[in-house]
């Protein structure tokens, strides 16, 4: 399976159940007129996550880093306000399911784009993994990140934790960048892993004071 793409190997991995549950969900998100992926991990990222940092009125900036079809609707949901919400993505396509002035850009390059401490939140959803995959190149994106983020700011890393699409646990990078776990935020814990098929998991990390 090496020559394998990744998530096709992940999938592979999982138990039979498993990889009809999900085969399943990936053609009910292809069917026509879908805007929306109903997964228990978008679900909260959608109804929980970007809805109460929205509701913060001392909310002045969230970076929300991997966009696609399925992320066109986020900035509504920063109305009326909605130049609090900003996007990144590496991919020149996915510009149109991004907000007004959204970078093209790696998250690598992230502090080449945004101002040294102009963040209070920034969002990587489905980044590690996919496209960035070594040890290396995400110490690269989150040491980025801490530098963008206030003092105080938080860091939501979203991935997949299976060993296909996640070789090592992201917290050590973290650390080693200089930030520590955050309790305080929507989720209510540093850590939240959700009930999908690829174990979908939110890391919530603060940037000291």
């Amino acid at each position: 399976m090496a020559g394998l793409p990744k998530p096709l190997r992940a999938w592979l991995a999982l138990p039979w159940r498993q990889q009809l549950r999900y085969a399943g969900r990936k053609l009910r998100d292809a069917s026509p007129g879908a805007s929306r992926i109903r997964s228990a991990d978008r679900l909260l990222l959608e109804e929980t996550l970007l809805p109460a940092y929205a509701a913060d009125a001392s909310l002045r900036s969230l970076l929300f880093i991997g966009c696609d079809w399925y992320t066109r609707h986020y900035a509504d949901l920063f109305a009326p306000r909605r130049e609090r919400f900003r996007t990144l993505d590496i991919d020149p396509a996915k510009v149109p399911f991004g907000s007004e002035g959204h970078v093209v850009a790696p998250m690598q390059d992230v502090d080449r784009h945004f101002a040294p401490a102009s963040a209070d939140v920034l969002v990587a959803n489905g980044v590690y993994g996919f496209g960035i995959d070594d040890r290396g190149e995400l110490g690269h994106a989150i040491a980025a990140a801490f530098r963008v983020l206030r003092p105080g700011g938080t860091l939501v890393l979203g991935w997949n934790d299976v060993p296909a699409l996640a070789p090592f646990d992201p917290e050590g990078v973290a650390r080693e960048a200089g930030f520590e776990r955050a309790t305080d935020n929507p989720l209510g814990a540093w850590r939240t892993a959700t009930d999908t098929p690829f174990r979908h998991t939110f890391d919530a990390y603060r940037r000291p004071p």
